[in-house]
């Protein structure tokens, strides 16, 4: 098959195995620094295939000339932007990836918000992609639980696992699969990203409110340091008997006070977020 191929390192193996078997016309993707698995892996391995790389929005009439030209299907594999696309237009075929067992879960944010109600368990889906987020189809399906030793990272990484197995298990036959796809006949409300005050940490909580923040969030949690704001992009327990609120350690790490001691935390700082 032909490919145009939407996404980010979260799916990698999703990507290998496409450009192993079939050609992967062109990759688009995109940078966010609050992500804590990036586009670095996909664009490495893009550009030592020779695949050309994108980071701008896609057109509908570059769509329309993708397909025209004998492309045979946009896969997205967590892509952040929707694609304009008329409904039903003619020869375009594309399908989604998305981190949640849909009909739950639609939604940008889907793991966080899914570890921030506590469920005991979600999924991975491959659906038919529409011009309404996350209700084509559904193609293939996984569902995993959510044990208390999880965070948010392990629970992507178990996402792309089983994103890779439902790859290679439709692609195996993908006519017949894209045939069988299974509507989505209820809709339940979108999720919203989770609001600000949940991601931010603060000198009043305990260490466990912190660890638990960072569990369900990940590099979305911020943090106030040193007068400007920072990405959390790790924390770990600290010392219990240190006077200072703050104490910068080296540029990227920190130790910062919480109600009963300190935590260690690893931070980027967050661009286009200045004053307090």
């Amino acid at each position: 098959m032909d490919i145009v191929y939407f996404g980010t390192d979260v799916f990698l193996s999703c990507f290998e195995y496409l450009a192993k078997h079939h050609r992967i016309r062109e990759l688009y993707t995109y940078h966010n620094d609050e992500d804590y698995i990036t586009e670095f892996s996909i664009i490495r391995r893009a550009k030592e295939m020779g695949i050309p790389i994108h980071y701008e929005d896609i057109t509908r009439e570059v769509i329309h000339r993708y397909f025209e030209e004998g492309c045979d299907l946009f896969f997205l594999a967590e892509y952040d932007r929707v694609i304009d696309i008329p409904e039903d237009p003619p020869h375009f075929r594309g399908v989604n990836i998305h981190s949640s067992a849909l009909p739950e879960g639609r939604s940008y944010y889907p793991i966080e918000v899914a570890m921030e109600l506590g469920l005991a368990c979600t999924g991975v889906t491959m659906h038919k992609v529409k011009p309404r987020l996350d209700s084509g189809a559904v193609l293939a399906q996984r569902i995993f639980d959510i044990s208390r030793d999880m965070d948010s990272i392990d629970v992507y990484l178990r996402c792309a696992a089983l994103a890779r197995e439902m790859t290679e298990e439709v692609f195996q036959d993908f006519e017949a699969a894209w045939a069988k796809a299974v509507p989505q006949t209820v809709r339940l409300p979108y999720w919203k990203r989770p609001s600000t005050q949940k991601l931010v940490l603060s000198h009043s909580m305990s260490r466990e409110q912190a660890a638990g923040i960072f569990r369900c969030y990940n590099s979305m949690t911020q943090v106030w340091l040193g007068n400007r704001w920072y990405h959390v992009s790790a924390l770990l327990t600290g010392p219990t008997d240190l006077p200072e609120l703050e104490l910068q350690l080296t540029e990227e790490r920190w130790l910062y006070s919480v109600r009963d001691g300190h935590l260690r935390l690893s931070v980027h700082p967050m661009e286009g977020k200045e004053g307090s």
